[in-house]
C-alpha cells in the first residue's frame, strides 16, 4: 500500500503533514505500512477482527431489540500522538475531572453555582440523572467520580475538543486494553523500535485507586468490580 498519491488537501491530518510528508512521529508507521500490499493490510485487519470475536470483545446497542452483540470496531491504522500532544492532553483531562468532582460536591452540598445563576438550577433539577437523597453525602476522600470516560474528538483545524464526559458508567477500558495487544501483534516493530507509553497497568492502578477509597479502620480490603460482560 502507497500513500504517494495521497493529499490531505486543507485538512488536518494525523500521519501526513502534507503530500508525500510523514509527520514525525508517524515515519515509522508509514514505512511499514507502505512495505505492505493492500493484501497484505487486509489479511491484517480481518485477523484483529476475527481475534476480537474469539476474545468476546463486543459490545449491545441497547436501543437494538435484536440485542445482537457486535465486534468492538478495530481501526488497523493506529494513532500516534507525540509526547508533548499527550501532555498537554493530559494535563487538561486531569483538571476537568477535577472541576467535575468539584461541581458534583457543590451540587449535592451548598449549591453555589445554582444560587449564583451560573447554571439554571431547573435544568439540574429536572435531570434524571440528578439524586436528590445524595444532598448532603459525603463521599470517602471527597471523590464522586472515580472513573471517568472523556470521548476527545479532533476537528479540522487540529484542535482537540472533549465531545462529553461519561461519569456513571463509563464503560471501553477493556477495549482499550485488547486494541493496544491487538495492534502489537499487527505492527511490531512498531513498538520495538518506538518509546510508546504501556497501557497495561492500568488495572493495578484502577485497583490501587479504588483502594485509596477504603475506611481508614481497613487494611486490605477486598475490590470486585461488576462488569455486564468478560473483561
Amino acid at each position: 500500500m502507497q500513500f504517494q498519491s495521497y493529499d490531505p488537501g486543507d485538512f488536518y491530518d494525523e500521519l501526513f503533514i502534507a503530500k508525500g510528508q510523514p509527520r514525525p512521529e508517524a515515519a515509522l508507521l508509514i514505512e511499514r505500512i507502505n512495505a505492505l500490499s493492500m493484501e497484505e493490510l487486509q489479511q491484517r485487519r480481518l485477523a484483529a477482527q476475527n481475534a476480537l470475536f474469539k476474545l468476546g470483545v463486543t459490545f449491545n446497542v441497547y436501543s437494538d431489540n435484536q440485542g445482537t452483540e457486535r465486534i468492538f470496531p478495530f481501526d488497523i491504522i493506529p494513532r500516534i500522538l507525540p509526547a508533548s500532544e499527550w501532555e498537554h492532553l493530559n494535563k487538561g483531562l486531569k483538571q476537568r475531572i477535577q472541576a467535575l468532582n468539584l461541581f458534583l460536591a457543590d451540587i449535592y452540598s451548598e449549591q453555589k453555582i445554582l444560587t449564583d445563576g451560573v447554571i439554571p438550577r431547573a435544568l439540574v433539577e429536572s435531570a434524571t440523572g440528578f439524586l436528590k437523597p445524595c444532598i448532603g453525602l459525603k463521599p470517602p476522600q471527597g471523590i464522586w467520580c472515580h472513573i471517568t470516560g472523556t470521548d476527545l474528538v479532533r476537528d479540522r483545524d487540529g484542535q482537540w475538543y472533549v465531545l462529553e464526559d461519561n461519569l456513571r458508567c463509563p464503560s471501553g477500558v477493556s477495549y482499550v486494553l485488547q486494541n493496544r495487544q491487538l495492534m502489537k501483534q499487527t505492527f511490531p516493530q512498531l513498538f520495538e523500535f518506538s518509546a510508546i507509553r504501556a497501557v497495561d497497568d492500568y488495572c493495578s492502578r484502577l485497583l490501587d485507586a479504588l483502594q485509596y477509597l477504603r475506611d481508614e479502620h481497613m487494611r486490605t480490603p477486598s475490590v470486585a468490580l461488576l462488569s455486564p460482560g468478560s473483561l
